[in-house]
């Protein structure tokens, strides 16, 4: 080994063991309580530090709900690393598949990689989403939606509306008919649900706009499929980017 080589290595290994992780677990699931066990002690013994607080990496396990889970508690801390299932599709990997080695390769170099997420602002609080937000009818019946995305103005009557990050946009907007978006767009998928003789297509817009939504009835307020509240008949939402998510690349 040269002397080059040698000091890359010796660099690596000092910020392996200066890493603090943070391991979040869906305590609803067997399989992710017992892999966190397992995790927790063969980190540790490769040098890493667990953390309950400050970290450098969250590692999320249970299922892309998890994530969305603990980000909505504000729990996570750096980037995010989320272990799942077949399912999953925010998840990086399958516990099912899980290789120790490609995880502790992963987290030794520490790539990552930024992904748009947008805040809504909803009676006085700001909520963040990194899937997508959603306006939804409560009780079945027909709603009209009142659209302002920038300066353009839409109306239209259906179930709901998704407004979704690229992330998001494989999930429930794109089975409404929405665009598939490449995880690193700066873009925003916005996706009518089921509008009234399709009066409107969904559309995809820029990331320096301000989108408002609103209702001529109460509807439901739901983000990361995490049901918030109720919003009165007129009451604006108001929806757009926010802080970037970082995700670990494996």
């Amino acid at each position: 080994m040269d002397h080059k080589t040698k000091c890359r290595f010796v660099g690596l290994e000092n910020k392996v063991f200066s890493m603090k992780l943070k391991l979040l677990v869906n305590d609803k699931k067997e399989w992710a309580l017992s892999l966190a066990r397992t995790l927790s002690r063969f980190l540790k013994s490769h040098g890493f530090q667990i953390s309950n607080s400050s970290a450098d990496i969250t590692i999320c396990i249970g299922g892309d709900g998890t994530i969305f889970h603990f980000s909505h508690l504000n729990q996570i801390r750096g980037a995010i690393l989320g272990i799942g299932s077949k399912t999953s599709s925010v998840c990086q990997l399958n516990h099912e598949t899980l290789k120790m080695k490609r995880l502790i390769d992963a987290l030794r170099v520490n790539k990552t990689e930024n992904r748009l997420s947008l805040v809504a602002k909803f009676g006085g609080r700001m909520l963040k989403s990194i899937n997508d937000v959603v306006i939804h009818t409560h009780d079945y019946r027909i709603v009209t939606i009142f659209l302002r995305i920038g300066k353009k103005k839409y109306k239209f009557e259906g179930d709901g509306i998704i407004l979704s990050t690229p992330t998001g946009s494989t999930a429930y907007a794109y089975s409404a008919g929405g665009a598939k978006l490449g995880p690193n767009e700066r873009k925003i998928s916005v996706v009518p649900v089921c509008p009234y003789k399709r009066t409107l297509k969904p559309i995809v817009a820029g990331e320096d706009v301000e989108i408002m939504v609103s209702a001529d009835r109460p509807t439901d307020f739901i983000i990361d499929g995490i049901y918030i509240g109720r919003i009165a008949a007129g009451e604006g939402i108001s929806v757009r980017i926010g802080k970037d998510v970082e995700f670990l690349k494996i």
